[in-house]
C-alpha cells in the first residue's frame, strides 16, 4: 500500500478546512476588531481583505512545502506521526501570526494612521 499518498490525501484534506475554517473565522470576526483599532470603514475592508488574501496564500504555501519534504511513510503508525507534526506546526504558526498581526494593527497601524 502507498502510505505517502493516503497521507498526502488526508493531510490535504484536514488542511483544507483548518485553513478555510480559521480565515473565514478570523475574516469575519477580524473586521469589527480592525475597525475598532483604526476608525475608517473602507481602510478596514481593504486591510481585512488583504489579510485574507495573504493568509491563504502563506498557507498553500506552507502545505506544499511540508508535503515535499515528506519522508517515506512505511506505517500506519508514521501516517499519524507526521500528519500530527504537520498540523501541529500549521496551528502554532497560526497562532504566532494572529499575535502579530493584533499587535501590528493596535500599535502600529494605529500609529501610522493617527500621525
Amino acid at each position: 500500500m502507498n502510505y505517502n499518498l493516503l497521507s498526502y490525501s488526508i493531510y490535504t484534506i484536514l488542511m483544507v478546512i483548518i485553513i478555510y475554517s480559521i480565515g473565514k473565522t478570523c475574516y469575519t470576526y477580524g473586521k469589527a476588531f480592525i475597525l475598532n483599532a483604526i476608525q475608517n470603514e473602507e481602510l478596514t475592508n481593504r486591510i481585512n481583505k488583504s489579510l485574507l488574501a495573504g493568509y491563504y496564500l502563506l498557507n498553500i504555501g506552507f502545505v506544499i512545502f511540508t508535503i515535499q519534504g515528506w519522508p517515506e511513510i512505511v506505517s500506519p503508525l508514521d501516517i499519524t506521526n507526521k500528519i500530527s507534526i504537520y498540523v501541529g506546526s500549521l496551528l502554532f504558526a497560526l497562532a504566532l501570526l494572529h499575535y502579530f498581526n493584533i499587535y501590528f494593527i493596535t500599535h502600529l497601524l494605529k500609529k501610522i494612521i493617527n500621525h
